[in-house]
C-alpha cells in the first residue's frame, strides 16, 4: 500500500542494497609488518573497530581484532580469532564483492546494514589488502565506522521528500502519478478505481482549544484509522490540514460506492484517545470512480473534491458519491477556471463599494471594497461563484494584490476631492497571508497611492488565520507596525473565536449576516451578537454588522452596542462615483425612525384597541414617545425598529400568555423595562416571571392615573439607569395593585 503507514518520527531503519566506493590504490605493498610498535599502538588506541584478516583456504578469517571491536559488536577477542570475517559480522551477503575487490588489490570503502545480535546497524567498512612478496593477497586491514545516524538521516530526509511529517502518509504531489499508475493497472485488469476525498469536520475546533501538539497527535490516529479502513485501500495521502486522500481498488466490479465510503466514516467516527479524553470526529467525505464518472486521475481528484463539497454544504457527518448530474456542474467550473485566469490581465475585475454606517449617528464612515468579475464570455459573475474557485485554482493572490492596489489608488482619488475621515476595507486571503509579500504588497499600495495608513483596513476570516496562525500573528503585528487597522470578518462563524481574540491584534470585529439576519425575533441570534459585542467591547474592540437588511435589525444592533453596520438596508454596493456622492452627504438620519425621545419611550401591547387610546391618551401627558401594537408580532416590529425604554403588555392575548411574550422580549432585548397590565392573574406564571427577570411589575386594570403614571416614570428611570444588561432584573419585581 503506498501510504507510508508509519509517521516519520517512528521511521525505521529499512535494509537496503549496500554502498561501494572503490579507491584507485591498487596492489599497495606493506611496507611495515603488523607487528611493527607504531601499528600495535594505532591499532591499540583507535576508536573505531578494527579487524586483522587473514588469508585462509575457506576465505578470509579473522586473525585479530582490537579493543573498540569487543566494544562495539560485544564480542571477545578469543571467540571470533580464525573465525570467518562473514560468520563474525552475521553473514551480510555483500561482504563476498569487498573480499574480490581485495584480491585485485584494490581499497574497497562499502556502506551496509549488519545485524548485531537482532539489531539493525548501519556500518562503513574500510578495506586495505595487505600483500604479501609476490603481489598477492595475504592479509586485509578493515576499519569499521557505525553511520547509523547518518543513514537514519538520509532515509528520513528521502522520506520526508513523499510523506508528511506528521501522518507518515504520501504528500500531495505524490497523489497523481500514483494514481495515475494504478489507473494503468485498472485498466489493464479491468477493475474500478476510487477516490475518497476526506474533510474532517470541526477539527479546527479541537486544534484551537487543545493545542496544535494534540492536534498533531490525532492527525496520526486519523491516518492509521484511514489505512485500516478497508480491504481495498491502496493509497492514503494527507493534501492539507484537516484534508485527506484514500484510493482503493474495486477487484470485482460492483462494490456500493456509498457504503465503502460509509465504512470510513463509521471508521473515523469511533472515539480516538488521548490520554485520557475521548474524541469524536465525523467527516464529510466525497467519492468519485473510474470508470463510471473519472477518465483519469485528475478527474478523481476533482470529482471527490467536489463530492466531498457537496456533502459539507449538506450539513457535514456524510458521504456523497460523485454522479453524472454532477459532471456538468464540474464542467461549468472547470470552463470558469479557464476564463478567470486571464481575468486581471485582460482588465475584467472591477470594483464596488459597500458604506460602512455609524449605527448611533446614521452616518457613512467607511466602505468595503468588493470584487466583481465582468467576462465578456459569462457576463457578470458574483464573488461568491469565482472566489472560492480562485482559491482552488491558486488565483486568490494575483486578485488580492490588484484589489488591494485599485483600492488604494480609489481612496487616494477620494481624498484629492476633498472628502476624508473614512477607512476603506479590503479583504486579505489566506493564502496572500502565507510568506512575508503581504508586508511588501501593503507597503508598496500604500506608497504607490500615497495613502495615509489609516485610511486602510485589512480584513481577515479565521479560515485564512488558522492555516498557520503563529505565523499569521507575526505578520499581524508587522501590519499594525505599518499603520493600517485589521478586522476579523465572519466572527462567530468559526470554531475559536475566543482563542483568537486572545492572540490576534485585531480592531474590529465583525458579526457575520448569518446571525444578523435574523434578529431580533431569534432568540439564539440575538444571544450571540450580543455576546460578540460584549466580548469584542473586553478586548477593546468595535463592531461591524454586516448583512443588516431591515431596520428591526439596525436598531436592535444599535441598541446593544454596535457601533457600525453594514447592508442593503444603508446602501447597497455602488462605484466609485456613487461612494464620492455617499462621501459627500453621509448622513442616512432617515434610514429608519429608530430615535429615542427624550421623555422616554414606552410599548403598549393590548388586543382591545380603546385599553391602547386610554393609555396613550395618560402617558403622553408626561413627553413620552407612544409605540401601541395590537399583537405580539407588531410589539417585535416596533422594538425592532424604534429605541424603547418600557414596554406595558396585556396578560391575555389571542396569542398567548403576556409573561411568555416577555420573557422572549427579556431575550432579544434585555434593556428594556417589562411590566404587565391586566385584569386577570395567573399568580404562579406572574411570580415566576417576576422571579426570573422577565417581568417588572404586575399592574392591575382598572388602573389609577396617577400611581400609573408614577409607576411609568420610576420605570423610565430605571431603563435610563441602566445602559447595560437587564434593566429589568437590576430594577427589582414588584406587583402593584
Amino acid at each position: 500500500m503506498d501510504h507510508g503507514a508509519a509517521p516519520c518520527p517512528s521511521l525505521k531503519l529499512a535494509p537496503s542494497a549496500p554502498i561501494y566506493h572503490k579507491g584507485p590504490v591498487a596492489k599497495v605493498p606493506m611496507t611495515r609488518t603488523t607487528s611493527d610498535p607504531l601499528f600495535e599502538l594505532c591499532y591499540a588506541c583507535v576508536d573505531a573497530p578494527v579487524i586483522v584478516l587473514e588469508v585462509a583456504s575457506a576465505g578470509l578469517c579473522i586473525s585479530r581484532v582490537n579493543p573498540a571491536y569487543e566494544r562495539f559488536f560485544g564480542r571477545s577477542a578469543d571467540t571470533v580469532e580464525g573465525v570467518s570475517w562473514h560468520r563474525a559480522l552475521g553473514q551480510p551477503p555483500w561482504l563476498d564483492d569487498i573480499e574480490a575487490d581485495l584480491r585485485g588489490g584494490e581499497v574497497v570503502e562499502c556502506t551496509g546494514p549488519i545485524d548485531l545480535d537482532g539489531k539493525l546497524r548501519w556500518c562503513k567498512l574500510v578495506a586495505h589488502p595487505v600483500a604479501d612478496a609476490d603481489d598477492r593477497l595475504a592479509r586485509a586491514i578493515v576499519t569499521v565506522h557505525d553511520v547509523t545516524e547518518g543513514v537514519a538521516a538520509e532515509q528520513a530526509r528521502a522520506f520526508l521528500a513523499s510523506h508528511d511529517a506528521v501522518s507518515g502518509l504520501l504528500r500531495p504531489g505524490q497523489v497523481k502519478d500514483n494514481l495515475a499508475a494504478k489507473l494503468v493497472r485498472a485498466v489493464t485488469q479491468c477493475h474500478r478505481l476510487f477516490v475518497c476525498y476526506v474533510d474532517i469536520d470541526k477539527f479546527g475546533a479541537f486544534n484551537e482549544t487543545d493545542g496544535f501538539e494534540a492536534g498533531d497527535r490525532l492527525l496520526r490516529q486519523i491516518a492509521d484509522r484511514l489505512v485500516d479502513g478497508g480491504r481495498d485501500v491502496a493509497l492514503v495521502s494527507r493534501i492539507a490540514g484537516d484534508e485527506f486522500i484514500v484510493g482503493g481498488i474495486d477487484a470485482t466490479g460492483d462494490a456500493d460506492m456509498l457504503e465503502v465510503g460509509q465504512q470510513l466514516l463509521d471508521e473515523l467516527k469511533q472515539p480516538m484517545s488521548l490520554g485520557t479524553v475521548q474524541v469524536r470526529l465525523g467527516a464529510s467525505i466525497g467519492i468519485a470512480c473510474f470508470p463510471d464518472t473519472a477518465a483519469s486521475a485528475e478527474d478523481l481528484l476533482q470529482q471527490s473534491a467536489l463530492a466531498a463539497r457537496t456533502a459539507k454544504e449538506r450539513g457535514g457527518n456524510r458521504v456523497h458519491v460523485f454522479n453524472t448530474r454532477q459532471r456538468k456542474l464540474l464542467k461549468d467550473r472547470m470552463d470558469m477556471g479557464a476564463h478567470l485566469r486571464g481575468a486581471v490581465a485582460r482588465g475584467e475585475l472591477e470594483l464596488a463599494y459597500q458604506p460602512v454606517v455609524n449605527a448611533a449617528k446614521r452616518e457613512i464612515t467607511g466602505m468595503e471594497a468588493l470584487v466583481r468579475w465582468r467576462s465578456p464570455q459569462l457576463g457578470l459573475v458574483t464573488p461568491d461563484r469565482f472566489i472560492p474557485l480562485a482559491e482552488d485554482l491558486g488565483l486568490i493572490s494575483d486578485i488580492g494584490q490588484w484589489v488591494l492596489v485599485q483600492a488604494c489608488q480609489q481612496a487616494r482619488r477620494w481624498l484629492d476631492c476633498g472628502v476624508g475621515d473614512f477607512v476603506l476595507s479590503v479583504n486579505v486571503s489566506g493564502l496572500q497571508m502565507r510568506g512575508q509579500q503581504v508586508i511588501e504588497d501593503v507597503s508598496r499600495a500604500l506608497d504607490g497611492a500615497r495613502l495615509p495608513p489609516r485610511y486602510l483596513e485589512l480584513e481577515l476570516t479565521e479560515k485564512a488565520i488558522m492555516g498557520d496562525p503563529d505565523h499569521v500573528a507575526s505578520l499581524m503585528r508587522e501590519l499594525r507596525k505599518i499603520g493600517v487597522s485589521l478586522s476579523m470578518d465572519d466572527f462567530g462563524i468559526g470554531h475559536s473565536s475566543l482563542g483568537l481574540m486572545q492572540r490576534f491584534p485585531v480592531n474590529r470585529l465583525k458579526i457575520d449576516r448569518t446571525f444578523v439576519s435574523a434578529v431580533p425575533n431569534d432568540i439564539g441570534a440575538a444571544r450571540i451578537c450580543r455576546a460578540i459585542i460584549g466580548l469584542a467591547h473586553e478586548f477593546g474592540c468595535t463592531v461591524v454588522a454586516e448583512g443588516v437588511e431591515t431596520a428591526l435589525q439596525l436598531g436592535f444592533l444599535e441598541r446593544n452596542g454596535c457601533e457600525f453596520a453594514q447592508g442593503n438596508h444603508l446602501g447597497e454596493p455602488v462605484g466609485a462615483e456613487g461612494m464620492l456622492a455617499r462621501l459627500r452627504n453621509p448622513s442616512l438620519q432617515n434610514a429608519d425612525g429608530a430615535h429615542r425621545g427624550d421623555a422616554g419611550s414606552i410599548l403598549l401591547v393590548d388586543d382591545e384597541q380603546n385599553v391602547l387610546r386610554a393609555l396613550a391618551r395618560l402617558l403622553r401627558r408626561d413627553g413620552y414617545t407612544i409605540h401601541t401594537a395590537g399583537t405580539f408580532l407588531q410589539a417585535f416590529e416596533i422594538l425592532g425598529n424604534a429605541a424603547v425604554d418600557v414596554v406595558v403588555s396585556d396578560h391575555r392575548m389571542p396569542e398567548g400568555r403576556g409573561t411568555e411574550f416577555l420573557g422572549k422580549v427579556k431575550e432579544t432585548h434585555p434593556r428594556t423595562i417589562r411590566m404587565i397590565l391586566s385584569g386577570y392573574a395567573d399568580i404562579g406564571a406572574v411570580t415566576e416571571a417576576i422571579n426570573g427577570g422577565a417581568v417588572y411589575r404586575f399592574l392591575t386594570k382598572p388602573w389609577v392615573d396617577d400611581d400609573l403614571r408614577r409607576v411609568i416614570r420610576d420605570a423610565v428611570s430605571a431603563a435610563r439607569r441602566e445602559p447595560q444588561g437587564n434593566a429589568a432584573s437590576h430594577a427589582g419585581g414588584q406587583r402593584s395593585s
